[in-house]
């Protein structure tokens, strides 16, 4: 979520492992109880290599594009915690809250505009003249190699996502589906011209329309509200997946502890499966780093730790209105683009993070949203009708006055179980919360705080007015 793209070559590999570095907190994971590493002990084996520790001092903290989306007093403790072989400090490194987080966007930002950098690409345009194609399903094409999407980093490191073998072999279809539901996506609700599909003698121009045809025509269509833990590292070491959570300060206290919650930021997403006589397609939808909000080809296989749940599973009328709500979401988010070049980083956090557009789907279906963090800033939806509405109605994170809700934490996290989560300090913080949480217990975060002040100040607004009537009435 927070992790904006690097550069490539070595100095990439050292900010990739640097920027992983920070993702790694206080929840401590021996080497031979899971098939993954942490961080710190990655790092402390690196580090020994006079050569990386070279590689690093050069990088590190010197460019502003070499720690992504991190602030520069975040990239100086970093520098600093890693040149002096703290290792045990990167085990709580960063420990942001999600208004820290939107303090280092916003830094991250200006220095990257200060380095000359010239920003991330335009938006896509909308349709400019009618088009009409056929479906072009089954679609042409070879499976991705099964190291497609790996690369080589040096050092015993390697960057990027496995190809799941069953997922390749529809990748073709899946990459051509996800291209016509953008493309319908972009057609305005009124007016010409519009993009269309032709399929079997019908044209069809919208995303809804063309899924209730492949429906109708006997696939099976299910959408499903799925959940991980955000993986920003993507790295494997001599074989072996690297564990890189961001973790993020929720500001809610541990009961019994002088602690607050620290967890891992999660991804959502919503998955489209279409499976039938001409479309097989795996399809993901959510707000990226990449600045899009699209459908996506599934073709990767996630490192284990990610875990992964499925919140609800929408099928028949209801898989057709998500359908709907994603399009009309990625024509919001492609028109608020093209009126705002100037955000950073593609508007990721100003428009929000991965898990925003997957709330406002939620908030439709469900009449609310069990997802955290959110961080849109709802000034730049206000010009777009239903998303707009969505927008506003979330319960934002990243406002200053926001109270954090346990359940939506507890929503957040990958298992259905917690017991079944691998790291055991986290699953601990998470049952005294989730204990106290259902028996009734308050818990409040940060915010609560400004309401406690908010109640003084005007208790002693309330004082003084008083006083000052008393004095009105004796000087009569």
């Amino acid at each position: 979520m927070m992790v904006g793209l690097l550069i490539a070559g070595l100095p990439r590999a050292v900010s990739t492992l640097v920027l992983s570095a920070a993702l790694l907190c206080s929840a401590s994971l021996r080497a031979d109880e899971a098939p993954w590493l942490p961080v710190s002990q990655v790092m402390s084996e690196l580090a020994r290599n006079p050569d990386f520790v070279e590689a690093l001092y050069q990088r590190l903290g010197r460019n502003p594009k070499a720690g992504g989306i991190l602030g520069p007093d975040e990239i100086k403790r970093l520098r600093e915690m890693i040149l002096g072989k703290d290792f045990e400090g990167l085990d709580r490194f960063p420990g942001l809250t999600v208004r820290g987080m939107g303090r280092s966007v916003r830094l991250a930002g200006a220095m990257l505009d200060r380095s000359g950098d010239d920003g991330p690409p335009p938006g896509s345009a909308t349709v400019e003249a009618a088009v009409d194609e056929e479906l072009g399903i089954p679609a042409a094409g070879t499976p991705p190699a099964p190291d497609a999407y790996l690369r080589p980093l040096g050092f015993g490191l390697e960057s990027g996502d496995r190809v799941d073998p069953a997922l390749a072999e529809r990748y073709a279809d899946g990459l051509r589906l996800a291209e016509l539901l953008n493309r319908l996506s972009l057609n305005a609700p009124d007016g010409r011209p519009r993009h269309r599909v032709a399929l079997d003698g019908r044209t069809l121009d919208t995303p809804r329309a063309l899924m209730e045809a492949l429906a109708r025509d006997g696939h099976d269509v299910e959408v499903r509200d799925s959940r991980y833990f955000a993986n920003f590292g993507d790295l494997i070491y001599h074989g072996r997946d690297v564990l890189t959570p961001f973790w993020i300060d929720t500001r809610l206290p541990i009961p019994g502890t002088d602690r607050t919650l620290l967890v891992p930021v999660s991804h959502s997403q919503h998955e489209l499966v279409v499976r039938g006589r001409v479309v097989n397609a795996d399809l993901s939808f959510y707000f990226g780093i990449d600045g899009r909000a699209v459908f996506r080809p599934s073709v990767t296989r996630d490192q284990a730790w990610v875990m992964g749940r499925v919140a609800h599973r929408y099928r028949g009328e209801e898989a057709m209105e998500v359908i709907r709500l994603a399009g009309v979401i990625v024509r919001a988010y492609d028109a608020i683009k093209r009126r705002h070049p100037e955000l950073p980083f593609g508007g990721y956090y100003a428009l929000g993070v991965c898990n925003d557009v997957n709330a406002m789907i939620e908030l439709r279906m469900r009449g609310e949203t069990t997802l955290f963090p959110l961080t849109l800033d709802p000034q730049f939806f206000t010009d777009e009708g239903e998303v707009g509405w969505l927008a506003e109605g979330l319960p934002l994170d990243s406002r200053w006055w926001s109270a954090t809700d346990p359940r939506r934490i507890l929503g957040s996290i990958p298992v259905d179980d917690l017991a079944t989560l691998p790291l055991s300090s986290l699953r601990e913080d998470l049952e005294k919360v989730r204990a106290a949480s259902e028996s009734g217990h308050s818990l409040r975060s940060g915010a609560g705080d400004f309401a406690l002040l908010g109640a003084v100040v005007a208790g002693l607004l309330a004082a003084g007015l008083w006083s000052v009537r008393l004095w009105f009435v004796r000087r009569r």
